[in-house]
């Protein structure tokens, strides 16, 4: 079984529906409400483990109700906690708001998600060869350290994809740029290129993503495009992420990268066509778009 690590927090997602934001000042409507486990390394993570493989997701969560609630969730999905440690404290949640064409507006209040420390990766990551970090976690106040085991891993031979995030504009800028160069692959948007693209060299595969639009893959001496499957969306959340996911795994079973490109666009596609930023499924699925 191909296994990762994906470096990312674990927190609950509150969903509000809406048929489309108001003005700023202006009253709206809810027209219904819903709570799932959220965060980006949950998402990758279902994905992961969809198509086959195992994901463990690196994060702290507080003993709260929330943080209960999560650990009671992923072993009823058969998610690994090898990595996820419970202690004293609050775990984060996500208020989204999701209008009815599929549009999302993110408002977070962080807990215990954003907390490391190299105890919680009890075997030292043994055996295991592939990774994906999400940018939100490198905001975190110990990012020193996790930097420190990403470098470590990256000279064992460790294979990492970085997915930037909204937020790669608040990393620091020393340690964005030690993130992009211990990369194997990244997978930005058109804004969050830009924040990245200094250190960018011809040895980094880039997956400049453009949303419905598809996007660009570019790989030394290759550049191709690729264009996103059509579906009736109902939410974007989490798209991105199994994106993300779904390149890894495809890479990691020895894939070219055109097919584990269009392995991501078939996990996104699935991702969007489902209410949540994640869902469960299986390879059949995959197989009959």
């Amino acid at each position: 079984m191909i296994e990762c690590v994906i470096f990312g927090g674990l927190l609950l997602d509150k969903y509000l529906e809406l048929e489309e934001l108001p003005e700023r000042g202006q009253d709206g409507f809810i027209n219904n409400e819903f709570e799932c486990v959220g965060g980006c390394s949950v998402n990758m993570a279902a994905t992961f483990n969809n198509l086959g493989g195992q994901a463990h997701i690196v994060s702290y969560i507080g003993k709260d109700k929330i943080g209960q609630s999560i650990i009671k969730y992923m072993n009823e999905h058969q998610l690994s906690t090898r990595y996820v440690m419970q202690k004293e404290g609050t775990t984060g949640y996500c208020i989204v708001l999701l209008e009815a064409d599929g549009e999302r507006t993110f408002l977070t209040k962080t807990g215990m998600e954003l907390d490391f420390s190299k105890e919680i990766l009890s075997d030292g990551l043994k055996d295991i060869k592939y990774a994906a970090v999400t940018g939100y976690f490198l905001l975190n106040d110990e990012v020193e350290e996790i930097m420190q085991v990403l470098e470590d891993f990256h000279k064992r031979g460790g294979f990492i994809l970085f997915d930037p995030s909204p937020l790669v504009g608040s990393i620091n800028q020393d340690i964005l740029m030690r993130m992009v160069y211990i990369s194997n692959v990244v997978t930005p948007n058109s804004s969050e290129f830009e924040e990245i693209k200094e250190w960018v060299d011809d040895e980094k595969i880039v997956i400049l993503k453009r949303g419905g639009h598809g996007g660009t893959v570019y790989e030394k001496n290759c550049t191709f495009d690729y264009m996103p499957i059509k579906v009736n969306v109902i939410d974007t959340t989490g798209a991105g992420d199994s994106f993300a996911a779904g390149v890894l795994f495809g890479l990691a079973e020895g894939r070219s990268l055109q097919d584990s490109v269009r392995l991501g666009s078939q996990t996104s596609a699935i991702t969007v066509g489902i209410n949540g930023p994640h869902g469960f499924w299986n390879i059949e699925d995959i197989l009959k778009k």
